[in-house]
């Protein structure tokens, strides 16, 4: 019955079933149906060739039983899925936003201002915040990708556009600001297009460094003024396009590490 052991195996690797005992116990349940099977027939008078065929014909369409366990199955696999983009989107955020304070607070030495004063600011925290959202739509992007077969990045970032939009009005009605909901599903979108279109990742760091800058720019010319001259402005906003660069090789990384454990229907 070797034949139909490899039959089971194929069913149970690309059942979709997250839980790798659930996936063995159903392999071993397939088993005992086919040595259940296989003794009636013996009684039967059926010879061994014979029920090698009359087995392999029980499983004419092993992908039909595989889709049909991915199906039952359908709410663990969900939830496994949410529990990879929660994690990921934290321990992504968490990192990138290490890297981009640790970097703000050597350029703070540099232009004469102390490092806690910086990192204690409100700026910071709209930071972290921006980080966060921008973190959680490109995990989220990466995502999205997997349920598309065809013009996965373009549905992809449709569904994120329609998604975030959502968000903001329910931020609105609830009297809240979600302006950084609409910044980070931006800022995914330009990351993860620089990725499809740009093949070099130095013509990638380039252009996230050039375009935080030009936000920089932006936000400096409309703020109000502060204490902080254009300068340094500048490289705080330089070092948000470094940092997101690195979000995106860190982002995609920990998704690969964390999806690869999730057996795909």
């Amino acid at each position: 019955m070797h034949c139909a052991d490899a039959l089971i195996a194929r069913i149970a690797a690309s059942s979709g079933i997250p839980s790798r005992k659930r996936r063995e116990e159903i392999a071993r349940e397939l088993r005992a149906h086919v040595e259940d099977f296989a003794s009636s027939a013996r009684l039967e008078g059926h010879g061994e060739g014979e029920i090698e065929r009359m087995v392999l014909a029980s499983f004419d369409h092993p992908a039909r039983f595989a889709a049909n366990f991915a199906w039952v199955y359908r709410r663990e696999r969900a939830m496994v899925r949410l529990a990879i983009f929660g994690l990921g989107t934290v321990a992504t955020a968490a990192a990138v936003s290490a890297v981009v304070f640790a970097m703000q607070a050597g350029a703070a030495l540099g232009f004469g201002r102390a490092p806690a004063e910086v990192l204690a600011s409100r700026h910071t925290a709209i930071e972290a915040t921006d980080i966060l959202a921008t973190v959680a739509a490109y995990v989220g992007l990466l995502s999205l990708e997997n349920f598309f077969q065809s013009r996965r990045l373009p549905k992809s970032m449709a569904v994120l556009v329609s998604i975030s939009v959502v968000l903001a009005c329910a931020f609105a009605l609830a009297g809240e600001r979600a302006i950084f909901l609409i910044f980070g599903c931006a800022n995914a979108i330009f990351l993860r297009s620089l990725e499809e279109f740009l093949v070099s990742g130095k013509s990638r760091l380039v252009a996230a460094t050039a375009y935080f800058g030009l936000f920089g720019a932006f936000f400096f010319a409309v703020l109000p003024r502060s204490s902080v001259s254009l300068s340094a402005w500048l490289v705080s906003w330089a070092i948000m396009g470094v940092g997101y660069h690195l979000m995106t090789l860190i982002g995609a990384f920990i998704g690969r590490e964390l999806s690869g454990r999730l057996p795909q229907p």
